[in-house]
């Protein structure tokens, strides 16, 4: 388990097993749209480490995060972590306590949730595309191909709208082995398309089909190549690519 989840999609498990979503820092969960095991967090006072001015503060309201958090993210297969933090002697403050015994009164337990929804195991192997030179059709005003491979899911690759057939290539200094794909747009918009690699002075096929989502996974058995490429088939607005994930994972 790892906090990053400010930085991943949240439609996909990277680096961690749990998506994690520390509520003081904005990272918020969705309870509509969530469908991986999670886990939110947030403190019950102002800040995590106690402060001299906890015991006279008030602390955040019990019907709240009764009702507004920790039965909704439940529903949502989040598992909710509430800090309390021991004062100085090492004990909780009496509003902090008066509030745990309000949480207690008015949550139980409704018994097991629905089993979670299907989904693919987690990337955790390093992106050997990132920050590789990068190529693709004409770009639009300063959204360059080098922003899909960056590392940052927060920019973006943008093809011009001119444009009838785009497509964009991450090159290696010499061959790789990989054996899955991850392609992360800013929001779903990309439909159709084709994944190829390059090896022996030619273009090897990887995929050709439909997928809609946000984030599309690709795994297949292991190749070798020195150049990768998604030829965009269909798309609902101007493409677009956050990045471009390239993997060789141990299975």
């Amino acid at each position: 388990m790892d906090l990053n989840s400010a930085k991943y999609p949240a439609e996909a498990l990277m680096y961690t097993d749990i998506k994690s979503y520390e509520q003081g820092a904005g990272q918020m969960i969705s309870k509509e749209t969530n469908r991986l095991p999670a886990l939110a967090c947030l403190p019950i006072n102002s800040a995590w480490f106690w402060k001299t001015d906890f015991p006279s503060k008030p602390v955040k309201d019990p019907q709240k995060l009764v009702d507004e958090i920790i039965v909704p993210y439940n529903k949502a297969w989040c598992n909710f972590i509430l800090n309390v933090a021991p004062n100085r002697d090492g004990l909780i403050d009496d509003n902090a306590v008066t509030a745990l015994t309000d949480i207690g009164k008015r949550w139980s337990n409704a018994g097991p949730v629905d089993p979670l929804p299907p989904t693919e195991l987690p990337i955790i192997s390093p992106n050997v595309a990132k920050r590789q030179p990068a190529n693709s059709t004409w770009s639009d005003d300063m959204w360059i191909s080098d922003f899909a491979n960056d590392d940052d899911f927060g920019t973006s690759w943008l093809s011009n709208p001119r444009v009838k057939s785009p497509w964009y290539e991450v090159s290696f200094d010499k061959e790789k082995s990989f054996n899955a794909i991850v392609i992360t747009e800013d929001k779903p918009n990309i439909s159709r398309y084709k994944l190829e690699y390059f090896h022996n002075g030619s273009w090897k096929p990887l995929f050709e089909g439909e997928n809609s989502s946000r984030v599309k996974i690709h795994r297949f058995s292991r190749v070798w190549g020195g150049k990768l490429r998604i030829s965009i088939e269909g798309s609902e607005s101007t493409p677009s690519i956050a990045e471009f994930g390239v993997y060789d994972e141990r299975r």
